[in-house]
């Protein structure tokens, strides 16, 4: 790890904070995990500035010469540079996990982000529900979660989520997902089941999705809590959707 990551908290912490800092109250369950996303984003820019300022200071001599201070600080910005954007790169995939599995917890279901973990022999999503041990060990009594918060290529990653669980789904978080009608139609050809899009972006494709998708389910952020609980009712109480 280096003295840079070492220097800025932990991403747990950040959106724990960020989780305190944004309001539940009337908002929806997508704007919320928006908001917090933001101001974990937020949270984070000011952990960077600390951090760089703190191995400037240490770096740096303030008897030397300007010239040769100068010099110093363009050298360390240039060794930075390269470790702020992989820091910020491993974060990122981690923070998506987390923010969801606040804002989960927030609205009252209990669930673990598990931290990824991918073999030959074996798939872990990003977030349990309820917890690990119930996914491991009685698999249809639980749910489990892939979450992006951009797409690209990488969903395809997460296919196998639906042949591993009975009950999946693929969650993106953030507002500024890049994702398109022949996008959509791609995920559907390929298997992808179960999916949730942030509410605004849903309704902008809303129409598209009535008429052609038919064989993958897409609901609204917002609906995610909802379709947990009725699924842990479903799956604990079989009999109710007879």
């Amino acid at each position: 790890m280096s003295l840079f990551s070492k220097k800025i908290k932990a991403v747990s912490d950040i959106i724990a904070e960020a989780v305190k800092n944004v309001k539940q109250d009337d908002i929806s369950f997508s704007n919320y995990i928006n908001e917090i996303e933001k101001e974990a984003h937020r949270l984070y820019l000011l952990e960077e500035r600390k951090a760089i300022k703190e191995i400037l200071l240490m770096k740096v001599n303030p008897e030397n010469k300007l010239k040769d201070i100068l010099e110093k600080i363009a050298d360390i910005v240039i060794e930075l540079s390269t470790v702020i954007s992989n820091t910020r790169r491993s974060r990122g995939g981690i923070s998506s996990e987390y923010i969801l599995s606040y804002a989960l917890k927030k609205y009252g279901i209990d669930n673990e982000p598990v931290g990824r973990k991918k073999s030959k022999r074996s798939y872990y999503p990003d977030v349990a529900i309820p917890s690990m041990e119930v996914l491991e060990k009685n698999p249809n009594k639980a749910i489990a979660l892939a979450v992006k918060r951009t797409l690209r290529e990488r969903w395809r990653e997460d296919l196998s989520i639906f042949s591993h669980f009975h009950n999946a789904a693929f969650v993106c978080i953030s507002d500024s997902t890049d994702i398109t009608e022949g996008k959509l139609l791609d995920m559907q050809k390929e298997g992808l089941k179960v999916l949730f899009l942030p509410d605004q972006l849903y309704l902008s494709l809303k129409n598209f999705i009535e008429e052609n998708i038919k064989q993958m389910e897409v609901y609204e952020l917002s609906h995610l809590p909802q379709w947990i609980k009725r699924k842990l009712i479903t799956q604990n109480h079989p009999l109710t959707d007879r």
